[in-house]
């Protein structure tokens, strides 16, 4: 048995039987209560403190560590898959697969827009797509009917713009006035 064994055994019997004598004072009476005795056992509180404190101290000190907060995700727009596939039908000069993809895109929306505002059937949205009635944007409706109507030479000319193809500008027009059309429903 090595001495912090014994230390802590003899504060245990001190602390043990001061608790008695505390509790049970008939167990007090057999004892000559005198100062000495009152000394070991305040000696047995302190031996005992001593080696719990020292312990205590000598345990690695260990802190809880919290998870990270949620971090914020990117989240796309909405939109911006269809500016990509713009861009892309912009950019390259004759992409047939991404130009076709944006028509369809946006005659679908065209048509979904025009049934639900104007509460007509869906063959006939379409029809009102296909001979450019659908909007008094000429190049709006040029960009389903391949045409413009109803414009001079003069506001033909002024749309010109050499830094976008026409393809662009007429999808352009084309979303921007199915996005008024739904828009309008909402007002």
């Amino acid at each position: 048995m090595n001495a912090k064994t014994a230390t802590s055994a003899l504060g245990v019997l001190f602390v043990v039987v001061g608790f008695a004598m505390l509790f049970v004072p008939g167990l007090a009476g057999l004892f000559d209560a005198n100062e000495v005795f009152l000394s070991l056992i305040g000696l047995g509180f302190a031996l005992q403190t001593v080696r719990v404190v020292n312990a205590r101290r000598r345990t690695p000190y260990e802190q809880a560590t919290t998870a990270d907060p949620e971090i914020a995700q990117e989240l796309p727009t909405p939109g911006d898959d269809f500016d990509d596939l713009m861009d892309q039908a912009a950019a390259v000069r004759y992409s047939g697969a991404q130009r076709d993809t944006v028509r369809e895109r946006l005659r679908a929306a065209a048509v979904a827009v025009i049934v639900r505002t104007e509460g007509l059937s869906r063959e006939q949205a379409i029809e009102r797509i296909d001979d450019g009635s659908w909007t008094d944007d000429p190049y709006a409706a040029a960009f389903f009917t391949g045409e413009i109507q109803g414009t001079s030479l003069l506001q033909r000319v002024s749309l010109f713009d050499r830094t976008r193809s026409q393809f662009e500008r007429w999808a352009t027009h084309a979303a921007k006035e199915i996005v008024d059309l739904s828009e309008g429903e909402n007002a």
